[in-house]
């Protein structure tokens, strides 16, 4: 094998290496949105590491194990914060709000290692390639010992929550195999049965993120609430059993459990289980518990079979993933990267992101640290929003439910947070939350509230609720879901109001995540009214409205005033360099460059640039620049397609497919060698965006019709993007030529309730009736829009 790979071997569907792993961001993530793995795909030693979707540090407890700021101090820091910034003083406002902070979120932690050590028949190693098949999302290694072929395959399965490795060795003489379980965390306990083993782990109480180096982490703690995790694995295979010594350890690390000789088929199916209940609850159980969810697990896949397993497997994988698809008339292995990072997002929200589970972290459902940073937690400013940019635009609304329960959860917990903190009605969050729910502002008193303080995060993670409604989710989700959670975010936005000097509403304290602005005293991000903050509170009020006429309940009093409010709102201003405000004052900002896009909000992800806008959009893109991290490039391609710069999009496009080497820092994205996305570090969010950028560029449907090819990048050649999904619910396909102009495209409804829409082309149109079936749009002779019905 060559000592260095080339660059890995691509196709539109497929990822290929001629080596194993080196690193971890060399691995090739699996994942059923409960149990992740990257397999390494080593000869001698297959390293397997494992996730767990709910292998969190801490509980509900972890928020407030230290005190809580009390309601009286909380609200004394909101006023002393106003007085300080109606007399100009940015830094007594930065003071003041300090005052409202409590720790960190707790951590996404690495579950467990499987290894399979393999003596493979005697000779030289050759042929080695390992692949990853988004189709089918199984990962190959196959290589041949002494000319015997040596092949693995590994699926984890979402119907049957398992993983499955099949090994099959070429020749009479077979291979000898070894299987082993490790974890990074405390373990409890591992055996072995008959053909089985097992280990069981304690999470730690307390993980603290990187950026507090002053903090002991992790910490276990007896007498404090944590969960319990579980492997359990069972094996079966045509040689013989072996004897191996009894688990012997070296501090928590574990011997091989299982070995065998003469081995020429094998299947190894493992599970996973924790203590954990819902998003927001307490652990409940201890290791027996969890070791005994496990096992049911496993019994049932075993008793299932390995065939019947992987086939149940591809057939819910396929049903997915083979609804969209990209392709070219012809392309060049820069147009097969653009398809394969666009599939590839839709292939990382399916493997992280399925009802039953937690939703996708910072790094989606794979970890390897046991500080990841940020703590690999839902950071919802921008990033565990624009993890699921592409859900419905892509179809993929099996991949919502986790982030829906997550929200729901926050607004439970938020609902005290906002009585405490702000004595407001409704509910709110800050910047981070992870799997309890967390609410409160971060960082012990000490941190910039330009990471810290930001109570508005609610609003933007309702824009996911009612965005699903605009795409045609069912009306009991509407009224039972959407509404009552988008009704408390609402009541919490019109209770943080104030009215301004001009008689206008706004915000104070404010601050647009994660910027600051120079003043003599140093950088400050809290000022008056950001414009994220109006943007935010314009469609939050918005939403209640609808969704209260959807709801049956258009007199409610919440949408009545958010409907009042909504006339005293300011639209957003311009500053003298042509960009936009980012706060109601003028401002020099410290970072120029900044990674965050907060004061575009309007234009996307929200409801789109207005014409009058435009300009200042535009001139704010320009002045931020093109380089950033690998989301910040998402972002501003999806932002360039709104504007509809097409000539602007392919150079973002490659900034977001050049190489990054794994041990690379700073903000510069890009793709590590496995096509994670690069922040860096590795941000899974990156992958997400691209995809939902692509869409964005081919149809887009937030101005109330279906608007094709309305940003084609300048430099694509003839293709077609087949099933993306257009508001109201309208699934598009569409073809367009060597010059970008539209071949046709055929449209049908996902919804029932879809009948009547518009199709654009520029500024032509047609209305189409999907009540009578689907429809074929083509360009006619004289610039006229032709609709055909099938």
């Amino acid at each position: 094998m060559p000592a260095r790979d080339p660059a890995p071997a691509q196709s539109p569907h497929r990822l290929s290496f001629s080596r194993p792993a080196g690193h971890w961001l060399e691995a090739l993530p699996l994942g059923n949105g409960r149990i992740g793995a990257m397999p390494d795909g080593g000869v001698e030693r297959e390293r397997m590491r494992l996730n767990d979707a709910t292998a969190w540090s801490g509980s509900p407890a972890s928020e407030f194990a230290h005190g809580r700021v009390a309601a009286a101090t909380a609200r004394e820091a909101v006023a002393e914060a106003r007085r300080a910034l109606a007399g100009g003083d940015h830094a007594g406002a930065d003071r003041a709000v300090r005052r409202l902070q409590e720790r960190w979120t707790q951590a996404y932690l690495p579950f467990g290692e499987l290894t399979v050590g393999i003596v493979n028949p005697p000779g030289e190693i050759t042929g080695y390639t390992r692949c990853l098949d988004l189709e089918t999302a199984e990962h190959v290694v196959r290589y041949e010992a002494g000319g015997a072929a040596v092949v693995r395959r590994t699926v984890v399965s979402y119907p049957d929550r398992a993983l499955l490795m099949t090994v099959d060795v070429e020749g009479d003489a077979g291979a000898g195999l070894t299987v082993g379980l490790d974890s990074a965390l405390r373990v409890l306990g591992c055996g072995r049965g008959e053909r089985l083993a097992w280990l069981t782990t304690r999470l730690p109480f307390d993980a603290a993120p990187p950026h507090e180096p002053d903090v002991s982490s992790p910490v276990y703690d007896d007498d404090q609430v944590s969960l319990r995790g579980a492997i359990a694995l069972h094996w079966s295979h045509d040689g013989e059993d072996i004897p191996v010594d009894e688990a012997v350890r070296s501090g928590d690390r574990a011997a091989p459990l299982l070995a065998a000789r003469g081995v020429r088929h094998a299947e190894i199916v493992l599970t996973t289980g924790t203590t954990f209940t819902a998003i927001g609850a307490a652990p409940r159980g201890d290791e027996h518990d969890a070791l005994a969810a496990a096992r049911r697990d496993l019994d049932a896949a075993v008793r299932r079979g390995a065939a019947a397993l992987r086939e149940r497997q591809r057939t819910d994988h396929a049903r997915l993933y083979r609804r969209v698809e990209l392709e070219w008339a012809a392309a060049d292995e820069r147009l097969r990267q653009i398809a394969f990072l666009f599939h590839y997002g839709r292939y990382l929200l399916i493997s992280a992101s399925r009802a039953g589970g937690p939703p996708a972290t910072l790094q989606g459902l794979w970890n390897d640290s046991m500080r990841p940073p940020w703590s690999a937690n839902y950071t919802v400013n921008i990033n565990t929003q624009m993890n699921y940019w592409p859900a419905d635009v892509t179809d993929l609304p099996e991949c919502l439910p986790p982030l829906f329960d997550l929200v729901e959860a926050v607004s439970v917990r938020g609902a005290e947070t906002a009585r405490r903190l702000y004595g407001a009605r409704g509910w709110c969050a800050h910047h981070n939350t992870d799997i309890w729910a967390y609410t409160s502002p971060v960082g012990r008193g000490r941190a910039d509230p330009a990471w810290a303080f930001w109570p508005m995060a609610g609003g933007w993670l309702c824009r996911h609720l009612a965005d699903h409604v605009a795409f045609g989710a069912p009306e009991p989700f509407a009224r039972d879901r959407a509404w009552p959670v988008v009704r408390g975010a609402a009541q919490f936005v019109l209770d943080w109001l104030v009215e301004l000097p001009d008689g206008t509403l706004g915000f104070a304290p404010s601050s647009s995540p994660e910027n600051r602005f120079a003043t003599a005293a140093g950088p400050m991000a809290v000022d008056v009214s950001s414009a994220i903050d109006v943007a935010v509170a314009r469609e939050v009020f918005a939403s209640a409205i609808a969704l209260a006429e959807r709801a049956g309940q258009p007199a409610d009093s919440v949408a009545e005033a958010a409907r009042a409010a909504l006339e005293r709102l300011p639209g957003p201003e311009t500053d003298e360099d042509g960009t936009v405000r980012e706060w109601r004052g003028p401002h020099v900002m410290a970072e120029p460059a900044h990674r965050h896009l907060s004061p575009l909000y309007e234009a996307f992800p929200g409801t789109g640039v207005r014409p009058e806008h435009a300009a200042a959009v535009a001139r704010t893109l320009d002045v931020r620049g093109d380089d950033s991290t690998g989301w910040s490039l998402a972002w501003k391609l999806a932002l360039r397609a709104r504007l509809r710069h097409a000539e602007r999009l392919p150079a973002l496009i490659d900034l977001a497919l050049r190489e990054v080497d794994p041990a690379a820092v700073g903000e510069h994205g890009g793709l590590y060698p496995n096509r994670f996305s690069a922040h860096p570090p590795f941000q899974i969010d990156g992958n997400f965006g691209f995809t939902a950028a692509v869409a964005e560029c081919v149809v887009q449907s937030h101005a109330g019709t279906v608007d094709l090819l309305p940003a084609l990048p300048s430099d694509w050649p003839a293709g077609r993007l087949r099933g993306v999904v257009a508001r109201p619910g309208v699934v598009v396909d569409v073809a367009w030529d060597e010059e970008r102009r539209l071949v046709e495209a055929r449209l049908r409804r996902r919804a029932d309730q879809v009948t009547a829409v518009r199709v654009s082309l520029g500024a032509a149109s047609v209305a189409v009736d999907l009540a009578l079936g689907p429809w074929t749009v083509r360009p006619g002779k004289d610039g006229r829009l032709l609709a055909v019905p099938d």
